[in-house]
């Protein structure tokens, strides 16, 4: 892949390969009463109470007799039958022959020697396949993980002042914002001004019959030159390695873009311009939806106006959540992960604090979760997004946005990707 046109415009030289893994992960949900190795669901207080006293001793593997810590995929299981099952359940006993005419006993020493006899045990303990996460289960639950931390962090920082005496107890008084509080959204908010100033020669191609994805993919060019440039003017941002800050970028490529589309709406011309822009750049409804589909148009439709029409979120609150959203630490191929969250939980509790310098206690009560929670909702909008997009021909497309977006890997036309700068 040439990434010269993406890294040449952010730097003079780097050379980044990208990486995506994702830890594993389970889900224990309501079990079933098919055999003894369920959980029992019908326990009396005292039963279930003895239950919770025994220690992890008392448990043993349903399919080998190893030791057990507890449920996995609603069966009592070890840790080496655990990851036997998540490996080999979705492929089904017709996937595997046994050499012994499946009579074969299990037990620590031989569970490894006939694969179709240990799955085939694995079932009848009630082991179930439907509660292995696929791969973008995984990562919407290591996702909400995340952001169920972050917000619990706001609340460890607030409860500590509100113990100490440092928050006002009054329910109408508004706090005001510190001097390096007041620094930090100044930096942010001037940031993303300034890079309002950065232009391409392009407009929208009005006289086109139909607007289309690659259409909407070259037309937003302008608005990723624009984030990256925000990005760049970002002290805690430049402090990262080429190597994190590209991946920020690309990794986040699409929910910046959407979050940004929000800022730039006008709910009053229903349609989306930056201030500096001629008209020429307006991208109305139509535009939006031709390119989109109909489906995939109102679901962002939905989203914009949750956070610019229903939370009535100001510019400042935004540009907050852009950057928290840029500052996510799962984040494919981030090498400093713990001064990535720091810098998401720093400007998460920055947005805290402006609620409080705007708003009422109970109204900061009331909107700060639903804020941060628009950043899971991001997630599945970028997912629908991405599928979006895999159909896309990458063929026509501005090379710096087939570097952002990866669609170099589908480009078959085997041609450089030149420097659009």
């Amino acid at each position: 892949m040439d990434l010269s046109a993406f890294y040449q415009y952010l730097y003079d030289d780097s050379s980044v390969k990208m990486d995506l893994s994702f830890e594993d992960s389970n889900s224990n949900t309501m079990p079933t009463m098919a055999n003894p190795y369920h959980r029992p669901m019908d326990l009396g207080s005292n039963d279930l109470a003895h239950k919770t006293r025994k220690n992890k001793e008392d448990k043993y593997c349903g399919v080998c007799g190893d030791r057990a810590l507890g449920y996995n995929f609603d069966a009592i299981s070890c840790e080496s039958c655990k990851a036997f099952f998540r490996r080999n359940a979705p492929k089904g006993l017709e996937y595997f022959k046994c050499p012994y005419e499946e009579k074969c006993k299990m037990d620590v020493s031989n569970r490894r020697f006939c694969k179709r006899c240990r799955l085939r045990k694995c079932f009848e303990i009630g082991m179930r396949k439907e509660y292995i996460l696929t791969e973008e289960e995984k990562l919407r639950k290591r996702q909400r993980i995340e952001e169920n931390r972050l917000i619990q962090k706001i609340r460890d920082v607030d409860k500590t002042k509100t113990q100490s005496g440092i928050v006002s107890t009054s329910e109408n008084r508004l706090r005001a914002l510190e001097p390096d509080e007041e620094y930090m959204i100044d930096e942010v908010v001037g940031a993303y001004r300034q890079s309002l100033e950065v232009s391409i020669a392009s407009e929208l191609p009005k006289d086109k019959p139909q607007m289309h994805m690659k259409d909407l993919v070259n037309i937003a060019e302008l608005s990723v030159r624009r984030v990256i440039d925000m990005a760049k003017k970002i002290k805690s941002f430049k402090a990262l390695s080429q190597t994190d800050q590209i991946s920020l970028l690309k990794g986040g490529s699409i929910e910046l873009l959407i979050l940004r589309s929000v800022i730039s709406f006008d709910k009053e011309k229903n349609q989306w311009l930056d201030p500096l822009d001629s008209e020429d750049h307006s991208m109305n409804m139509a535009n939006l939806q031709e390119g989109e589909g109909a489906t995939l148009f109102a679901e962002h439709m939905k989203f914009t106006k949750s956070l610019a029409i229903d939370l009535k979120a100001d510019e400042t609150m935004l540009i907050l959540l852009l950057v928290i959203s840029l500052f996510s630490p799962d984040r494919p191929n981030i090498s400093d992960k713990s001064y990535v969250c720091q810098e998401q939980e720093k400007y998460a509790l920055l947005l805290l604090r402006y609620l409080e310098s705007r708003y009422s206690p109970y109204t900061v009560r009331a909107i700060y979760p639903k804020l941060l929670m628009k950043l899971t909702d991001i997630r599945d909008l970028n997912e629908e997004h991405s599928h979006v997009l895999l159909k896309v021909n990458p063929e026509g497309i501005q090379p710096l946005m087939k570097e952002v977006l990866d669609m170099n890997l589908k480009d078959t036309t085997g041609a450089n990707c030149d420097s659009p700068m």
